[in-house]
């Protein structure tokens, strides 16, 4: 099996070991062992800063994590389980934190069965990883046929219904994200992050590109708030520079077909038609919004106005797949703006 997953199967097996000894006769006799000696204050610390290299760091107070043999190394409140390279790996090379939908679909990897879930699923891989077949969710290492890739800073996202994937490339050179396993249970969306050093912006087709991964950034179209096309393109993404209204800050996106249609629909106040899952960049933050109002212009007391550092937003085509995803900006995790709207969409934060 390919190792970076390997591992995922032999991290439920101590957790069953559980199940079965309390399913033991209660009269049979029990046999103490030693416990075992104290982990390394040093080796244990260094394993947990690893895990949660994973992910941003806003995320690492609330995050579990825990090692390959199942041993909580951190107790967590958040969504989230981060958890070390693995084993035979170099260290650093394939931390990762998965959040229930990905555990689920972990088990299912591991026993090689079809699995189900009923609401998006986000896993932060912001440390890269050290490669895998795009095809053969199995294979143990590069090939000539099997389409190795060797991935940086990325989130992989999981969704109830793979048809939802049908309008994304599985080509990693696309210029955006891919699908990677497409055409078995354990398809997903690997989606590229890699956060440029904020500074000044000397244009705005230079602000506009600084929302979007560098391989978006390489071939997206970008258009000004007028309508005047300020570079051509021939990748899945639209770069917008930051809002007038935002004079003093920075708010620019690239946005896919999906988001180009919610943002008109958001704009003519419609329902939002979309047959595919929709991924929009904003690495550079935004100035702010209302969590709970599509149209609230500026904070007020009950609007929930949130300033985001660098993120991706996510909108699917049924927002009942949002249904079980919190609200809290501060739940430790990706969160549910404009829940109850037709413009819900996830936010994730893939920065600080």
């Amino acid at each position: 099996m390919n190792k970076k997953w390997h591992a995922l199967a032999a991290l439920l097996a101590p957790f069953m070991l559980i199940v079965a000894c309390s399913q033991q006769d209660a009269g049979a006799p029990v046999v103490e062992e030693a416990a075992p000696p104290a982990a390394d204050d040093h080796a244990k610390e260094a394993m947990i800063a690893e895990a949660l290299s994973a992910a941003p760091a806003s995320m690492a107070s609330s995050a579990a994590v825990a090692d390959w043999e199942g041993n909580v190394l951190k107790e967590g409140t958040g969504p989230y389980t981060c958890l070390p390279t693995p084993a035979g790996f170099e260290a650093g090379t394939s931390p990762m934190c998965m959040d229930e939908p990905w555990m689920a679909w972990a088990d299912a990897w591991g026993d090689k069965t079809d699995f189900t879930i009923d609401r998006v699923g986000i896993s932060y891989m912001l440390a890269g990883d050290s490669g895998a077949s795009n095809i053969d969710p199995y294979a143990t290492g590069k090939t000539e046929d099997n389409e190795w890739v060797v991935e940086g800073p990325h989130l992989m996202i999981i969704v109830p219904d793979n048809s939802l994937l049908a309008g994304l490339p599985t080509d990693p050179d696309n210029g955006g994200p891919y699908v990677m396993w497409k055409d078995t249970p354990y398809a997903h969306v690997m989606v590229p992050v890699d956060i440029a050093a904020a500074g000044a912006v000397e244009s705005p087709l230079d602000d506009a590109l600084s929302a979007a991964n560098s391989n978006i950034a390489a071939d997206a179209r970008v258009v000004d708030w007028e309508g005047n096309v300020l570079r051509e393109g021939s990748g899945a993404y639209t770069c917008f520079p930051t809002p007038p209204l935002f004079a003093d800050g920075r708010a620019p996106m690239c946005m896919d077909a999906p988001w180009m249609a919610w943002a008109k629909a958001w704009q003519n106040k419609t329902d939002v038609l979309i047959d595919d899952i929709g991924i929009s960049y904003m690495l550079a933050g935004d100035e702010g919004g209302s969590n709970i109002d599509p149209y609230g212009s500026e904070p007020t007391d009950d609007n929930e106005w949130v300033v985001s550092g660098p993120h991706l937003m996510i909108i699917v085509p049924d927002n009942s797949m949002l249904a079980d995803l919190p609200t809290d900006p501060d739940n430790g995790g990706p969160y549910v703006m404009w829940r109850d709207t037709p413009y819900a969409h996830v936010m994730v934060p893939v920065g600080d």
